[in-house]
């Protein structure tokens, strides 16, 4: 008689090491950087429990509404269990075919573009974050405070940056039309919901074509101060930023 095999969990608890004050000056010097002002406490993480709590919220909130994140399996305030949802979308990548990458970032794009069409927001949209069993992508890590105090629509852009951004090791090497198409695959689905939902629908989604239009200038200046360091101008990171932000200023001109 064999043994079932139990279902692997996971535990947060309020002891776990906190964002450092340095890390956090770094998240939320980038944010502003490319256009997001995120409130310093949104990022400043002093209070495990108090994180762990919000965290809490989140998922039952996200539950009730139908999304696909981790299930909550116990909370006491100081230890949060939840289900494991599968192999996150950084892990699929690394081990899908280079044929078949471009197609699964693009799903995950316009996934991502559904989720906000519901009136939801990640805060941590990153591949890390999204998980993937071969029919669906979810949603995990929601310990990100930025609403209230930010705009949703503000949070929803910041989500797809996050996505895309960190998408860029695996879209340098296909080229700035890869990063195009992620982008693209957002506005259309984004479109579609729009117009699902028809005229009297209160959620209004993102124009992500112009805040990118406007964050383009900034980022290309970068670009361009790192051309005076041998070192910076041929790194890895660079090439990447650069592949990102062609396919960014293609995405930005297409109507």
């Amino acid at each position: 008689m064999s043994t079932p095999t139990p279902h692997k969990t996971w535990i947060k608890t309020a002891e776990r090491p906190l964002r450092s004050a340095r890390k956090s000056l770094g998240v939320w010097l980038f944010a502003h950087f490319i256009g997001v002002p995120v409130p310093w406490h949104a990022v400043r993480q002093t209070d495990g429990q108090a994180l762990l709590a919000f965290e809490h919220e989140r998922l039952q909130a996200l539950l009730a509404a139908g999304e696909r994140v981790p299930p909550v399996l116990a909370f006491d305030g100081q230890r949060l269990e939840t289900g494991d949802i599968g192999a996150t979308l950084d892990h699929w990548l690394h081990r899908t075919p280079d044929t078949g990458r471009l197609a699964l970032m693009c799903a995950a794009s316009a996934d991502l573009a559904a989720f906000h069409a519901r009136g939801q927001w990640h805060g941590g949209a990153q591949a890390r974050n999204l998980t993937w069993d071969g029919e669906q992508f979810a949603r995990l890590d929601f310990e990100e405070r930025l609403l209230p105090g930010m705009a949703l629509p503000t949070v929803q852009i910041y989500d797809a940056l996050q996505l895309v951004l960190s998408l860029a090791r695996h879209l340098q090497p296909l080229g700035p039309q890869a990063v195009r198409a992620v982008l693209e695959a957002y506005a259309v689905a984004a479109a579609q919901a729009a117009s699902d939902a028809g005229p009297a629908s209160a959620t209004q989604a993102p124009d992500l074509r112009a805040f990118i239009a406007r964050l383009l200038p900034r980022l290309q200046w970068v670009s361009r101060l790192a051309t005076w360091s041998d070192r910076l101008d041929g790194s890895r990171e660079l090439m990447r930023l650069r592949t990102v932000l062609d396919g960014m200023a293609a995405f930005a001109q297409a109507r």
